[in-house]
């Protein structure tokens, strides 16, 4: 498995990131790639964590990383291509997979960082590392973080295995022994993945594009090419049980139970975990104080969070809480994962009041406002409707304009707007 994302660290100039996951007991070992870097230009890049890092399930995780510079603005694809998939997997050229190469691809537009900021890619943060039984739901979710804050979109696509080339004889998963109960769903807004359920024991590829927007225009997508092993067991996934959306106001701490438990409780230990955007934050990050130990459950865990005026974005914050018990012998097993969504909105102002005057009105909001000194704060937009309308009392209230309300000024940090 594998994809490749960046960090924007100047004009022209990118830093890119390219993560494979291999089988640690495999005699094939790629201490550098060859990089495409879409302008025409080629590049060995070599490893740099050693050997890689050890994950469950004998897999491991390798890094490469460079620094390019472009000849100017444009959109470009970056690839890499591995000579190489495994053999054998059921929905690739079966049964001659490993004739097959697996190419990742990403697609990114430089922007003005002047007028329009820096694009740096999303980042995946859930491995692609989970084992799935057959005739029992398999569950993932790449769990993609965008640190500028752009909106996050999935679709299926096609592995690839050259530039723009498709793997040949491809299948969806539920395409091999299909029915009623073989069923894979991609959420678009989520990604999360769910299979319920595979039918055949064996090796799966499958394919997600991550497409991120900035204000409803395309400006970057990622390609998440990742194995799927699917094998003859008698186990029944742990379950987890945490609220699906929560809304909060910048400074307002969030106290999250995320509960745990399994139907296999008396013979099984469960391992609790949690990955995404709060997490990683600078200023005042969440905690997850898990373990992340195999334990008994039932059990519960707080998801604490000290959000702050520096929180508030447009796009909502993604958590996934994974569950994982120790059914294989290599102490990990079926899995199940709730996404969880967060969205921090700004404090209102202090007493808005509107002043009739003569020839035009006037709105006032006490000085001060919390988030004032915020780096993202940009101002107040002033909204009027014409008429009564009965509004929700949610802070998570989606665009006034749905309820008949239109912009009609902005203002800086003065608390006060003149209007007719």
């Amino acid at each position: 498995a594998g994809e490749i994302t960046y960090e924007q660290i100047g004009d022209l100039t990118i830093r890119i990131t390219i993560v494979t996951y291999t089988k640690t007991s495999s005699h094939v070992d790629r201490d550098s790639l060859i990089v495409y870097w879409g302008d025409g230009t080629t590049e060995t890049v070599a490893r740099i964590n050693g050997k890689g890092t050890p994950l469950e399930n004998d897999i491991k995780r390798i890094f490469y990383v460079r620094e390019h510079t472009y000849p100017g603005r444009g959109t470009y694809t970056i690839g890499m291509t591995d000579p190489n998939r495994i053999g054998g997997i059921l929905n690739v050229n079966y049964p001659n997979s490993i004739r097959v190469k697996f190419h990742i691809a990403t697609t990114f537009t430089f922007l003005n960082q002047q007028f329009q900021g820096e694009n740096n890619s999303a980042v995946l943060l859930q491995p692609p590392i989970d084992v799935g039984c057959v005739g029992r739901p398999f569950v993932h979710n790449p769990n993609a973080y965008d640190p500028d804050g752009d909106s996050l979109a999935y679709e299926w696509v096609v592995p690839l295995q050259d530039v723009g080339t498709p793997v040949p004889n491809f299948l969806f998963p539920d395409q091999i022994e299909p029915g009623p109960e073989n069923q894979i769903s991609l959420n678009e807004q989520t990604g999360e993945i769910i299979w319920d359920s595979p039918q055949r024991k064996g090796q799966y590829n499958i394919a997600i594009k991550v497409k991120e927007y900035r204000r409803g225009v395309l400006i970057n997508s990622i390609i998440r090419d990742m194995q799927v092993e699917i094998t003859e067991c008698d186990n029944n996934p742990p379950q987890v049980q945490v609220a699906s959306t929560l809304c909060a106001t910048a400074g307002e701490l969030i106290e999250l139970p995320v509960m745990v438990d399994d139907p296999e409780r008396e013979t099984q230990l469960v391992k609790l975990s949690a990955l995404g955007g709060p997490l990683t934050l600078d200023v005042s990050p969440a905690i997850f104080a898990s373990g992340n130990q195999f334990e008994e459950v039932p059990r519960t865990v707080d998801f604490i969070w000290q959000t702050h005026c520096e929180h508030v974005r447009e796009s909502e914050y993604t958590m996934v809480f994974k569950a994982t018990d120790n059914y294989f012998t290599d102490s990990s097993g079926l899995v199940d994962l709730k996404t969880v969504n967060f969205n921090i909105v700004g404090p209102p102002p202090g007493n808005p009041e509107v002043e009739r005057q003569a020839t035009q009105n006037k709105v006032t909001w006490e000085p001060g406002y919390q988030c004032e000194q915020s780096s993202n704060f940009q101002g107040y937009t002033i909204w009027r409707r014409n008429g009564r309308a009965v509004i929700p009392e949610d802070i998570c209230l989606p665009d006034l304009s749905n309820y008949g309300y239109d912009i009609i000024g902005f203002a800086e940090k003065n608390g006060a707007l003149e209007f007719l």
